[in-house]
């Protein structure tokens, strides 16, 4: 297995993630032919902020390391991401065979990597869609998204999980098309988002600056916990709510992730590309990066 020191890979993850994300076309399937970008205004009760109003199969990513938070180091992983559309909103999947250690790892999947930023080391992600402002790139494979994946409250219930919490710096782009989000993925493989700006449409978010989001795992944090693929029509849900919602489906937590999967949203991403730096994640006494 290939490993990295924190100083070789450093200069190596932003050309590894951007030559080699591996988001490969996996029989998408897509069923439109090039159209102009749908983009979603939320009304907060029937329809997901993810809608794309197209399906597409598949679209993978390979592209995966370990992060070891003690040392720095980064060794190849086994994960894999994908997103894909079966009921006209994103799906997003991440799949791990082999996952690290959930106290002393990380997962880095598709363009995320970590990189130098105002002299911390944050993690960076960015999605991209080069056939804006058209759909192509769900057809042919060229979409992008990143995700950094944490494991310390694998196994546990959803009740469990009581702070959930970012910063965050949009570099191009802004919120929209339900990214930048969290992920909160269950032991089903079916995952809840939850996401990050104001309801209902999560777009308009302050950018190229830092911002907190305050707590999610509470039901101050409002409708932006999604549980649709669960609960089916529960599109704008609480905390309390998700809760309900997992417990009722006998569902344990699996891994939580944050990042951005939007290019295709022309809210999130009006030039094809939505990116996007976080610092200080926290997963309830669990706090990732600066490093």
């Amino acid at each position: 297995m290939q490993r990295f020191r924190w100083s070789i890979a450093v200069l190596l993850l932003p050309a590894i993630a951007y030559l080699a994300a591996a988001c490969e076309r996996a029989d998408t399937g897509l069923q439109p032919t090039p159209k102009p970008r749908a983009d979603l205004v939320g009304d907060g009760s029937s329809t997901p902020v993810d809608y794309l109003g197209v399906n597409f199969g598949p679209i993978v990513s390979t592209t995966s390391y370990n992060y070891d938070w003690e040392t720095g180091e980064l060794t190849e992983g086994t994960a894999t991401g994908s997103v894909s559309s079966t009921t006209n909103a994103l799906e997003a999947r991440i799949v791990d065979p082999s996952p690290p250690d959930p106290n002393g790892f990380g997962t880095f999947i598709g363009t995320a990597h970590p990189t130098r930023f105002d002299g911390e080391t944050v993690v960076y992600t960015q999605s991209s869609c080069p056939s804006w402002p058209l759909f192509t790139c769900l057809a042919d494979g060229t979409f992008t998204f990143g995700y950094m994946v944490m494991y310390n409250l694998r196994n546990k219930p959803l009740d469990d999980l009581t702070y959930l919490a970012t910063m965050y710096n949009i570099q191009s782009g802004d919120c929209g098309g339900g990214s930048p989000r969290f992920g909160v993925v269950m032991s089903s493989g079916q995952e809840i988002h939850v996401y990050i700006g104001e309801p209902p449409a999560f777009t308009g978010c302050v950018t190229n600056s830092w911002q907190a989001t305050g707590n999610f795992a509470t039901d101050l944090a409002g409708l932006r916990w999604d549980t649709s693929q669960i609960c089916p029509g529960t599109f704008y849900n609480t905390y309390s709510g998700a809760i309900a919602c997992a417990d009722a489906a006998g569902l344990v937590i699996n891994s939580i992730w944050v990042g951005v999967d939007g290019a295709w949203s022309s809210g999130g991403a009006p030039d094809g590309n939505q990116t996007v730096l976080f610092k200080e994640i926290q997963v309830n006494n669990v706090t990732r990066f600066p490093h």
